[in-house]
C-alpha cells in the first residue's frame, strides 16, 4: 500500500506540474525538418556494405522497451521472444541467433558459452546508435556473423554545462519503469550517467488455447468444453542497469573514453501454457550480473586514424528450478556460470589519396568460463576453461573513377590452438544517377563460426569434435536517397526526404551445428545440417513537411526470407530435407509512423509475422506444428511543454491496440491490449 500511495503522489505532482506549465507557455512550438544534402561521393569506408541505421530517435522512444524490442518494429531482423524481460535473440536473414554477432563500443559481447545474446537485457535507452551490418557486410566489423553483426554506439554529450532528464512510466501488470539521466560537458571534459530500474508483477490475463475446461450437468456428463483464462505465472522480473561514461579531448588528435555497464537481472521464467503445476509451490529463476567496461584511445591525424580499446566483461548466471513447500526449498534443476573476458583491440584507417583507402585491425579476447550443474542428468562441473580467440584484417578500398568503387577485405581466426581458413569478402557499387544517390551495390564473401564453448564443453552432450560452421554469401542490391523540392510558400528549406533500398541476398551455410536428442535421453550437439538461405529485404523511409507546423514521418521495412534444411537425410523417415527451418517466419514487415504538430506526437507502429513452424518436417496436421501467423498494432501520443528552466512531457502509449491473440514461441502467449503512461522532466 505504501508502494502505490507513493506513486500515486508522484503522478499528482507531475500532472499538476504540467497542467501549470500548460498554462504558463506562451511560444507556439514548430516543427523543426533539418536540412537533407545530396552527396553524390559516397564514403569509402562504406563501399558495397548493406547496413541499417537507428538513431537516438528511435532507439529513445520508450524507456520501457529492450533494444530487441526496436530491433523487431524498425527493421527486417526477426526477434524470437519469450516476452518483456525474458530471452530474446536476433535471427538475421534465417539464420540461429549464434550467427548474429554483437558489438558493443568496439568489443563483441557475445556469450562465450551460448554464442548468443540475450536483447532482452540492453535498455535501448542506453545506446545512442545502432548498425545493422547485412550479410557479407558484417566483415567489414568482425568474422563469424554469418547472419550479420548489430553495431551499438554511445557518444559523449555536446551540450555544455549540466543536463538532467528523469522518466517515470507507469504500465499494466503492475510495471513501473525509472530512467535517470545526468550529463555534464565542459571544454574537453564530458561525461554521462544513466540509469534504469524496471519492476513488474507481469501477471497478465491470457486465453490458454492448450487447455480444455469440461462442464458438466447434475449427473456427471458432459454438456460442454471452453478454453479457460488464465494469469501468466511465475513472470515477475526486476531489471537494474547503470551505465557510466567519461570523454576527455586532450588535444592534437587525441581523444580518450571510459565506459562501464553494469547490470543486475531477476527474473522469474514464466511457467508454459500447458503446465498443470502450482505456481506458488514451484519456483522457475533466473538471476544474473554483467559487468562490461571500455577504454579507448582515438589519435586522429588529417589523412590516418589510430583506434586503441582495452575492456573486460565479467558475467554470473544461476537458474534455479525448485519447490517451495512450508517454507523448504528443495531444487530440483541449478545451474550456475562465471565467465571473464580480457579484450584488446587495434585499428588503423589511412587514407593513402582520394581514391585509396587502407584498414588493419587485430584484436583478441581470452575468456574463461566455469560452468556448474545440477540436473537429472548431471551433477558438477560442466567445465572450467579459458580460450583465446583472435582475429587480424586488412580492408582496402579502391574508387578509380568518381562513379565505382571496390573494396576487398581479408580476415584470419585464431580459436585456442585452430584457425580457420582465410575468410575473404568482395565489395563493390555504382552510382548510375547522381541527383538521387541511386546506387547498384553487390558483395560476396566466405564466412566461418567457431562452436560455442558449451558446443564444445557442456556435460552431458558436449561434442569436442564439432567443425566450424562454412557459410558462402552473395549480396546485390540498390538504394536511393533525395530530397523533396521546397514549398516556398512558408519555407524555404527542403520540403522533405525519401529513401529506400531494395537486396537480394544468398546464402549457404554448411556443418550447421545443431543440438538434437540421443538415446541416452539427454541433448547433444553435432554438424548435421546445410542450410539454404536466400530472399529480399526492402526498406522505404521519409519525411515530409506538410504544412508550416506539421511533419509526417514513415518508416517500412519487408522481408522474404526463405531458410531451407538441403542437408542430407539422417534416415528413411527424415522429412525435414527442404523444409522451412523451425520458428523462421518466410515474411515480415514493419510500418511506423510519426505525424508531429507543434508539440504534439502521434505514432503508430504495425508489425506483422507469418507462420512459423515448430518442427524441421513443417508437420502442421497437428496444432502445436505451427504458430499461426499475427498482424501487431501499437498507438501512442505525447504532448510537450517547454518552460524556461525545464522541459516536460507526457506520453501515453496502448499496446497491442486490437488486443491480438498470438504467441512468437510455442506455449509461451503473449500479453492482449496493455498500456503505459510516462512522465518526462528535462533540466
Amino acid at each position: 500500500m505504501k508502494t502505490k500511495s507513493t506513486y500515486r503522489f508522484v503522478v499528482f505532482c507531475i500532472l499538476h506540474f504540467a497542467f501549470c506549465a500548460s498554462i504558463s507557455a506562451q511560444t507556439p512550438q514548430s516543427v523543426h525538418l533539418d536540412d537533407v544534402q545530396v552527396v553524390a561521393n559516397r564514403k569509402l569506408k562504406d563501399v558495397g556494405i548493406v547496413k541499417t541505421t537507428l538513431d537516438t530517435l528511435i532507439l529513445h522512444d520508450n524507456i520501457s522497451l529492450s533494444l530487441g524490442d526496436i530491433l523487431s518494429k524498425n527493421s527486417t531482423l526477426f526477434i524470437k521472444s519469450y516476452g518483456r524481460a525474458t530471452e530474446s535473440t536476433a535471427e538475421f536473414r534465417g539464420t540461429s541467433p549464434s550467427h548474429t554477432q554483437v558489438m558493443w563500443n568496439g568489443m563483441r559481447i557475445n556469450s562465450p558459452m551460448l554464442g548468443t545474446v540475450d536483447f532482452s537485457t540492453i535498455p535501448a535507452y542506453f545506446i545512442d546508435e545502432t548498425n545493422l551490418y547485412h550479410g557479407a557486410s558484417s566483415l567489414n566489423l568482425v568474422g563469424g556473423g554469418l547472419g550479420g553483426a548489430v553495431e551499438m554506439l554511445t557518444k559523449p554529450v555536446h551540450e555544455r554545462g549540466f543536463h538532467a532528464q528523469y522518466v517515470q512510466g507507469v504500465g499494466s501488470f503492475a510495471t513501473f519503469d525509472q530512467f535517470l539521466r545526468l550529463t555534464y560537458s565542459k571544454d574537453r571534459w564530458s561525461a554521462s550517467t544513466r540509469v534504469v530500474y524496471s519492476t513488474s508483477k507481469n501477471e497478465y490475463l491470457y486465453t490458454n488455447y492448450d487447455k480444455m475446461v469440461d462442464v458438466r450437468d447434475e449427473a456427471g456428463h458432459i454438456i460442454d468444453s471452453y478454453h479457460p483464462e488464465e494469469r501468466n505465472k511465475s513472470g515477475y522480473f526486476s531489471d537494474l542497469h547503470a551505465l557510466q561514461e567519461v570523454y576527455y579531448n586532450a588535444g592534437n588528435g587525441n581523444k580518450l573514453g571510459l565506459n562501464i555497464w553494469y547490470n543486475y537481472s531477476k527474473r522469474g521464467l514464466p511457467f508454459l501454457s500447458v503446465d498443470y503445476k502450482d505456481g506458488t509451490s514451484f519456483k522457475n529463476e533466473h538471476v544474473q550480473h554483467n559487468l562490461r567496461t571500455v577504454l579507448s584511445w582515438d589519435h586522429t591525424r588529417e589523412a590516418w586514424k589510430l583506434a586503441l580499446k582495452g575492456g573486460y566483461v565479467y558475467g554470473n548466471v544461476d537458474y534455479d528450478y525448485y519447490t517451495l513447500r512450508d517454507q523448504q526449498r528443495n531444487s530440483i534443476t541449478q545451474s550456475e556460470s562465471f565467465a571473464n573476458t580480457a579484450f584488446a583491440k587495434a585499428d588503423l584507417d589511412c587514407y593513402l589519396s582520394e581514391r585509396w583507402m587502407l584498414t588493419a585491425g587485430a584484436s583478441a579476447y581470452y575468456h574463461h568460463v566455469k560452468s556448474s550443474d545440477m540436473s537429472p542428468f548431471h551433477v558438477g562441473d560442466n567445465f572450467n576453461t579459458g580460450r583465446l580467440d583472435a582475429d587480424a584484417n586488412i580492408q582496402v578500398r579502391w574508387r578509380p573513377v568518381p562513379v565505382f568503387s571496390i573494396a576487398g577485405v581479408v580476415r584470419e581466426e585464431l580459436h585456442g590452438n585452430d584457425c580457420v581458413p582465410p575468410i575473404p569478402a568482395l565489395f563493390t557499387d555504382v552510382i548510375i544517377y547522381r541527383p538521387w544517390n541511386l546506387v547498384i551495390k553487390a558483395s560476396a564473401a566466405r564466412n566461418y563460426r567457431y562452436p560455442s564453448m558449451d558446443d564444445l564443453y557442456f556435460q552431458p552432450g558436449g561434442n569436442p569434435d564439432l567443425k566450424p560452421e562454412r557459410g558462402f554469401t552473395y549480396d546485390c542490391g540498390i538504394e536511393f536517397s533525395t530530397r523533396l523540392p521546397s514549398n516556398t510558400n512558408y519555407n524555404s528549406s527542403p520540403r522533405g526526404k525519401v529513401g529506400g533500398s531494395l537486396t537480394f541476398f544468398d546464402s549457404y551455410i554448411s556443418d550447421w551445428i545443431l543440438w538434437t536428442p540421443n538415446t541416452k535421453g539427454y541433448w547433444q550437439p553435432s554438424n548435421v545440417k546445410k542450410v539454404h538461405n536466400y530472399g529480399i529485404e526492402a526498406t522505404l523511409n521519409g519525411s515530409l513537411l506538410i504544412a508550416r507546423d506539421v511533419k509526417l514521418s514513415l518508416l517500412a521495412n519487408f522481408a522474404w526470407t526463405p531458410s531451407k534444411n538441403m542437408g542430407e537425410r539422417i534416415n528413411s523417415n527424415d522429412a525435414s530435407y527442404g523444409k522451412q527451418l523451425c520458428y523462421v517466419p518466410l515474411r515480415s514487415a514493419n510500418v511506423n509512423a510519426r505525424l508531429q504538430w507543434r508539440s504534439w506526437t502521434l505514432s503508430c507502429q504495425w508489425n506483422h509475422y507469418s507462420e512459423r513452424f515448430t518442427t524441421t518436417s513443417n508437420e502442421v496436421t497437428y496444432i502445436t506444428g505451427r504458430l499461426k501467423p499475427y498482424y501487431m498494432t501499437d498507438l501512442s501520443l505525447e504532448k510537450r511543454f517547454d518552460l524556461r528552466l525545464l522541459d516536460l512531457s507526457i506520453k501515453g502509449v496502448v499496446n497491442n491496440l486490437l488486443s491480438s491473440e498470438y504467441v512468437t514461441v510455442l506455449s509461451h502467449p503473449m500479453p492482449r491490449r496493455n498500456f503505459e503512461v510516462y512522465f518526462t522532466i528535462k533540466l
